[in-house]
């Protein structure tokens, strides 16, 4: 074997033994003992099979394998993508850095200004969410609304049911929080599912002591039963060819 040959086996050897050292210190914090050490709550998003972590004034939203991650209502990313092993999520250092920070922001943001005492209710427990799910009139969207355990966000989750021989489709996901009273309501675009008579599955859940509630409801036209001009066939001189 000549050396240009023999160097070039070596420098491949040493590229992947140093990547996949790389990879293993870029992966290996448990989101699980993040978590824990930041002050986050934990819960696991089993429709969108992505993990949230939440605190006063943050959401975070994480999915396995992917770079982009939500941050409230921003999108942010990783530098290496999160990865499932044996029941928690690891993540790389760096994104592991970025929470500490974020849950830094949200805890300054909640501290008292001015001397002025804030109040921290007690954890409400856990219990049924109720849901009330409308299309709304004149767009492209629904009406949602309902009760649950004021102290964490509702995560409201679109699925469509397009076809029974096609899969459930994720639509969208949004973050509502309840009021003091625990009253949630929140208008939600079912972007991209325009397909008429398509079966929305509406799905809230919440903290794991909270019971999920979901609601089914059919796509329609945003203004049913409007007749209007643009609708009507264009037909000059009435000669337009009956269908028999």
């Amino acid at each position: 074997m000549s050396k240009s040959i023999m160097a070039l086996v070596l420098a491949v050897l040493v590229t992947v033994v140093v990547g996949s050292n790389a990879q293993a210190q870029t992966t290996g914090n448990s989101l699980t003992a993040i978590a824990s050490h930041d002050g986050y709550n934990l819960q696991w998003l089993l429709p969108d099979r992505a993990v949230r972590l939440y605190r006063p004034g943050v959401v975070i939203v994480i999915r396995p394998g992917a770079l982009m991650y939500d941050v409230n209502s921003r999108v942010e990313f990783s530098d290496a993508p999160p990865q499932y092993v044996n029941g928690d999520i690891l993540v790389s250092s760096s994104l592991a850095r970025r929470l500490a920070r974020l849950a830094s922001i949200a805890a300054s943001s909640q501290m008292p200004v001015n001397g002025v005492r804030s109040y921290q209710a007690p954890a409400m427990a856990g219990g049924p969410i109720t849901l009330d799910v409308r299309a709304q009139q004149g767009s492209e969207a629904v009406n949602v609304s309902g009760h649950a355990p004021s102290t964490a966000p509702v995560t409201i989750t679109l699925l469509a049911i397009i076809s029974p021989d096609l899969p459930t489709v994720v639509v969208s996901r949004h973050d509502v929080q309840p009021d003091s009273n625990g009253q949630f309501q929140a208008t939600i675009s079912i972007a991209s599912d325009y397909l008429r008579n398509t079966t929305l599955r509406v799905l809230a859940t919440s903290t794991a002591g909270a019971t999920p509630a979901s609601a089914t409801i059919t796509v329609g036209a945003p203004n049913p039963g409007a007749t209007v001009p643009f609708d009507q066939p264009y037909c000059p001189n009435n000669l337009c060819p009956t269908l028999f």
